[in-house]
């Protein structure tokens, strides 16, 4: 058995080697347009490269594989059987009766293939009719050493399984032995395989089944015309005619040629390593375009992903830039805030004949509000509760908008229908916001107390009152004078009266202070709530994540190898 490797310079080698590692790092895991064609792809050359390139320039001893493939019925196990002389492999009328390779083998490469070196992810059998996937393995003395025939499923089984099986092992296989039949040699199925052997340049033999001898020169006519548009014109047919079975074997004269043949390939030396060589080089050959195309596919995969992150980062980053207007604009301040807010100050009786001075306005605040200190409650509530369902409806939007731009690209269509949690918030979001601003609005109440203890502001805050004094300082934390066109003249009007009143209370400059510090604690805890919203969507993209410059690394692995051969 002479060495595969030795038509494989070591600069191909190390380049297939580099395709094989760039192959198994590569991931599909975006729902695009062609990620069933990329995968189907990807899972060809994977098995390709696992199981026929690598053993052949990694190994020095590997057995000559002859696969026997074809349509369902066509009579591949009948064959096979007639050819070793007994029953090795199912044979009858249940469909599709092959579900499991059968390798009939030399007693000399038992080990080669009990190692599990050929189709390693699947176990070994010796019963062929075993349920489970496995490879069947039979030893018989009628094959020549350093040859095994493989009997594979259907390739147009109803098994999707077994399509799969079908097509790998012929793929690890030096020559094709294809049987067909009279009436079913122009399917579709079988053609697409045997293009896919000429790309490749395997060697391919077709058996042609159950034919009748009035139809046989000019269906091998046919056929032959056939493989010729196929790039297959060199391929051997052999007829075989429609026979009675023998204790379920084909008579001997009827697979005679096909013997011979097969005894021939198998014990010359030179004419067995030059259908190897013929097969590897063609396949190597094949490679880099297959390769090139997989590249284009991952690119698809990983432009699917960056757009489904950029689009995420650009919602949160809209909604917490957006934050800061929100609730520093007054909207906050609308509404029942506002009626508290009159109650809170009085404002029908304060204002009326008020000289249009802000001194003399803080002055009959002051006035105003000494002693209403039960009013302060009611402002306070509403005051938490407008900032609560602001802040909902913001970690709601932002969900929203991400399913929105998800839903218009398929791969983010995808993962929202496989993961439905992402189409809206949190559960526990009420909870959480409840808390949040429970946890600012005694922050802001020990900022108060905090500052009282001086003695600048301690007689004020206890003329006015600390629940007064915090109502105060909520209700002007949402409205910055930045803000200046928008909330309405009456809102801003409001929110100056706030101002003043906490300047009249703190100081001027010690009450702007607080009042921003107050409005970016709020902002962080609204910022912490809405980014919390992320994490779902960071947990999906995580799971789903194409790795960075596959694309790139194919490409570059199929040049390499190009450049070598």
């Amino acid at each position: 058995m002479t060495d595969s490797k030795s038509a494989v310079t070591p600069p191909v080698g190390g380049a297939l080697s580099d395709i094989a590692k760039r192959i198994s790092e590569t991931r599909f895991t975006m729902q695009t347009d062609d990620s069933a064609e990329g995968r189907e792809l990807h899972r060809k050359l994977s098995s390709e490269l696992t199981d026929y390139l690598l053993p052949r320039i990694n190994r020095t001893r590997t057995p000559f594989l002859i696969a026997v493939g074809g349509s369902t019925g066509a009579g591949k196990s009948t064959l096979v059987n007639s050819l070793v002389g007994r029953s090795v492999s199912p044979a009858g009328v249940r469909r599709p009766t092959t579900g499991n390779p059968v390798v009939v083998h030399n007693p000399a490469d038992a080990k080669f293939f009990e190692s599990q070196s050929f189709l390693s992810d699947l176990p070994r059998s010796s019963d062929p009719e075993s349920p489970t996937p496995a490879v069947v393995l039979i030893s018989d003395d009628g094959i020549e050493p350093g040859t095994a025939v493989l009997d594979c499923p259907d390739i147009d089984s109803i098994a999707e399984s077994n399509r799969y099986l079908a097509r790998r092992i012929l793929m690890s296989a030096d020559l094709w032995m294809f049987v067909t039949t009279a009436n079913r040699y122009a399917d579709a199925a079988p053609w697409a395989l045997l293009k896919d052997a000429a790309v490749r340049n395997t060697s391919v033999a077709i058996v042609l089944d159950r034919v009748p001898p009035e139809a046989n020169r000019e269906v091998r006519h046919h056929l032959s015309s056939l493989l010729a548009e196929a790039g297959l014109a060199s391929s051997p047919i052999f007829s075989v005619a429609e026979l009675d079975l023998e204790d379920g074997l084909l008579p001997h004269s009827a697979i005679y040629p096909i013997r011979s043949w097969i005894r021939q390939v198998s014990s010359e030396g030179r004419s067995q390593e030059r259908i190897r060589q013929r097969t590897l080089s063609g396949s190597i050959g094949a490679l880099p375009a297959q390769v090139k195309s997989l590249a284009d596919f991952v690119e698809t995969q990983e432009g699917a992903y960056v757009g489904l992150q950029q689009s995420l980062d650009q919602e949160f980053r809209t909604a917490h830039d957006g934050l800061s207007e929100v609730f520093s604009d007054g909207r906050v301040l609308h509404g029942e805030v506002n009626a508290r807010w009159q109650d809170f100050v009085g404002t029908g009786q304060l204002f009326r004949g008020l000289e249009p001075t802000m001194a003399r306005m803080r002055d009959r605040i002051s006035a105003a509000v000494t002693g209403k200190h039960d009013a302060a409650s009611p402002l306070h509530i509403a005051i938490l509760r407008s900032a609560a369902i602001s802040l909902r409806e913001q970690a709601i939007g932002v969900v929203d908008g991400v399913n929105a731009r998800w839903q218009r690209d398929a791969a983010g269509s995808a993962l929202i229908d496989a993961h439905p949690e992402l189409r809206q918030v949190a559960g526990n979001l009420e909870e959480t916001v409840k808390a949040a601003v429970s946890g600012w609005a005694n922050e802001v109440n020990a900022l108060v107390r905090d500052i009282g203890q001086g003695k600048k502001s301690k007689a004020r805050i206890l003329s006015f009152g600390v629940a007064g004094v915090c109502a105060v300082v909520e209700y002007a934390a949402f409205w910055d004078p930045k803000h200046t066109e928008t909330g309405g003249q009456a809102s801003r009007n409001d929110a100056r009266v706030a101002l003043s009143l906490a300047g009249t209370i703190f100081g001027e400059q010690e009450a702007v202070s607080l009042v921003a510090s107050i409005r970016d604690r709020f902002l962080g805890a609204a910022a912490g709530i809405v980014g919390d919203c992320r994490e779902p969507f960071d947990n999906v993209l995580g799971l789903s994540a194409v790795p960075a410059r596959q694309s790139g690394a194919l490409r570059a692995s199929g040049d390499r190898l190009e450049v070598a051969l």
